[in-house]
């Protein structure tokens, strides 16, 4: 939505309130995600917050994002995406019978 928003916009201004926007609302719900993070995290900084970028990093990027699209893509579209398509897909047969010795192919 924010990048929609900021395509259609024609002002630097009117692009920067495209862009945050969303994301705001976003974090006023209470939603914790990565792309929220990389918004807010950066922003106390340049208000003064009270912590370092590696706390940023190892704190709330690397291992949640990371374990969490793990788990998330693995589990959750992977198997899914397995257990649904698995008994559904056409039947694979090969075009000749490669156990048959080579001498009887050729003859």
């Amino acid at each position: 939505m924010g990048v929609v928003g900021a395509m259609i916009s024609t002002t630097v201004q009117g692009k920067v309130l495209a862009m945050w926007m969303p994301i705001m609302l976003f974090f006023y719900m209470g939603f914790e995600h990565s792309i929220v993070n990389m918004f807010l995290f950066p922003f106390a900084l340049m208000m003064g917050g009270e912590f370092g970028i590696m706390d940023y990093f190892i704190w709330n990027e690397i291992p949640p994002t990371v374990l969490g699209n793990l788990v998330g893509g693995l589990s959750f579209t992977g198997l899914t995406l397995y257990a649904t398509h698995v008994r559904t897909a056409p039947k694979r047969t090969l075009a000749t019978d490669y156990r048959e010795p080579v001498s009887a192919r050729s003859a």
